[in-house]
Parts: structure tokens; C-alpha cells; sequence
């Protein structure tokens, strides 16, 4: 028996451990820019001309919850003088247009929206044409 059939064994089994387990994850690849949109966020204030208002404790029970299937649903709360109390909950559909805008569709109304998120931050930037205002949610 000659060393060269061994070495050709040895060789080719090498090859085979070694590219057993095959990494399949590109470092190059993107993540796609509504990965950060996804989650529940929650309302945290609203900003216009005229100043920024911070959500009240009721209000900061508002949420959206982007999902990744391109629904969203929106949680409203509002408060009188004495209780809190859920006056909306429903469905929409999103879409996202560029890494910086997306597309609201609520059923009845659908808007264009910029939107920027700093760390745990999201800022909707929306006119429904009578100017534009801001609204800021908090990450859960």
C-alpha cells in the first residue's frame, strides 16, 4: 500500500469536517431599514409650531405596534376628569418607501410619514395638509 491513496483519505475527510457547518450569514448584507421600526412603541408627545407637549400619563398608554407581517395597530386612550379609558383600538396596514418614510393606510385615511429613530426614540413627522406636526413614541 502506497502513502499517496492514504493521504488522499486523510485529505478528503479534512474537507469534509471542515466545511461541515457552512456560515450562511452575509456581513455585507443589509438589514432591512423597518427591522427598527418593529415592536410596540409608545406615545410620548406631540410637537408642532407652536411647542412640544408631552404625553400625560393616560396618553402614554397609546401605542402603535408595527408587526412584520405590514399591520400595524394603533391603541388610543383618553381622559376626562376623573378616569383614563381605551377609545380606539384597530388595525392599519404600513409599507415601508425608503429608509427614511413609510406609508400609513388607516382604512379611511392614509398618509405618507418621515420617520427618524434615535436609540429607543421614534419620530413620525406627518401632514395631513393642513402643516406638518410631529409625534414621538418610546420603544417598550
Amino acid at each position: 500500500m502506497t502513502l499517496r491513496p492514504i493521504l488522499a483519505v486523510f485529505v478528503c475527510c479534512f474537507f469534509c469536517i471542515s466545511c461541515e457547518s457552512e456560515d450562511t450569514t452575509n456581513p455585507n448584507e443589509e438589514t432591512p431599514a423597518d427591522a427598527s421600526l418593529l415592536g410596540v412603541w409608545n406615545y410620548a408627545a406631540y410637537i408642532d409650531d407652536e411647542g412640544e407637549e408631552l404625553a400625560t400619563q393616560c396618553e402614554s398608554s397609546q401605542i402603535l405596534h408595527f408587526q412584520t407581517d405590514g399591520v400595524f395597530r394603533f391603541t388610543y386612550y383618553t381622559e376626562d376628569a376623573t378616569s383614563c379609558a381605551k377609545t380606539q383600538d384597530a388595525t392599519g396596514s404600513w409599507e415601508e418607501l425608503s429608509d427614511s418614510s413609510i406609508a400609513l393606510d388607516y382604512g379611511i385615511d392614509s398618509y405618507d410619514v418621515n420617520y427618524t429613530i434615535l436609540g429607543r426614540v421614534l419620530t413620525l413627522t406627518i401632514d395631513e395638509g393642513l402643516g406638518a406636526y410631529q409625534e414621538r413614541y418610546e420603544k417598550q
